[in-house]
């Protein structure tokens, strides 16, 4: 403190004071995390505590989240009409001390919370906000960087001698470390890619990218991939149609399945059709040689015989 001077000291005492005449106020709360020990995980259960002084009504005081979506403050007692939002969020009075209870931690319950009185009118009966935030890393995704149809399944059919990108990647709360392997073999790759150029028949078989949170080796996940190497003159098989990715395999059935269902249309509908105009045009032809060509005559003549006598008007 000797190198601020005096100036310093004074400002160091003003500040003490502020904060202690702003904790020394009737009703002004604290809130707090209790019973954690590091990060807290996804699928943790998290307590929240509400300090107030001991002369105040506990009753009288409340949890609020603020809601990102709303653009507001939420209160979490269990008479606001929005409470249904956090069903699996419980405020109870244990032996005179508020509590707020979170089982099973999810990204949704993340978020400011603070503290504050039912009937508050300024921010002398409100606390600091506390930023919940947890840990996680979701499931691995991998993707072919060469096929317009993205996300690869179980297993992916490439042709010998193309060239094979494959991405790695993973929703995580920190940006995840990657690296590939491939069974049978000793080698890592650190990277969330893998290139193979000109794959050959030898480069065949299962490729395994590994994630892991960068901070907490504890959270890990990974995705393998069974790499299929065809010749370019293989002819078509079962195989072949197994080792599709999900979105190829599924446009390999729905387009043959488009295809029979136009033909069924057709042959449904525009067949009948023409046959029936058909038909019609034949009657039309036949009543018609059937018609009188003279005037008052009750019998037709076939159309066969030459009319070289004009209309009898």
């Amino acid at each position: 403190m000797a190198q601020f001077g005096p100036w310093g000291c004074w400002l160091f005492l003003a500040a003490a004071l502020s904060a202690t005449l702003r904790f020394g106020q009737a009703g002004f709360p604290t809130i707090r995390l209790i019973d954690q020990e590091g990060p807290i995980l996804e699928g943790n259960n998290v307590t929240l505590e509400c300090l107030i002084n001991s002369g105040d009504n506990l009753s009288d005081f409340t949890f609020q989240k603020y809601s990102k979506w709303l653009r507001s403050w939420i209160s979490l007692d269990g008479s606001h009409d929005l409470r249904c939002w956090f069903y699996d969020i419980t405020v109870n009075d244990d032996n005179g001390r508020l509590l707020l209870t979170i089982s099973n931690i999810q990204s949704w319950h993340t978020g400011p919370y603070r503290c504050t009185s039912l009937n508050a009118t300024d921010n002398s009966t409100i606390s600091d906000e506390l930023d919940l935030q947890m840990e996680y890393l979701h499931k691995v995704f991998v993707s072919n960087s060469n096929s317009w149809c993205g996300t690869v399944g179980d297993s992916i059919s490439v042709l010998e001698d193309d060239n094979l990108q494959l991405q790695c990647s993973a929703d995580a709360s920190q940006t995840p470390h990657y690296e590939w392997i491939r069974e049978g073999d000793d080698w890592i790759l650190p990277s969330g890619s893998l290139t193979i150029y000109k794959v050959t028949q030898e480069q065949a078989g299962t490729y395994t990218c590994q994630a892991h949170h960068p901070t907490l080796p504890q959270l890990t996940k990974s995705k393998s991939i069974r790499l299929l190497v065809e010749s370019p003159k293989r002819s078509f098989s079962f195989e072949s149609v197994l080792s599709l990715s999900t979105p190829m395999l599924a446009l390999a059935v729905a387009l043959p399945a488009v295809l029979l269902l136009l033909l069924i249309l057709v042959f449904t509908f525009l067949i009948p059709r023409h046959r029936a105009a058909a038909l019609k045009k034949m009657a039309l032809e036949e009543s018609g040689q059937r018609t009188p060509i003279y005037k008052g005559s009750l019998d037709s003549v076939p159309s066969v015989v030459g009319d070289t006598q004009p209309l009898v008007m």
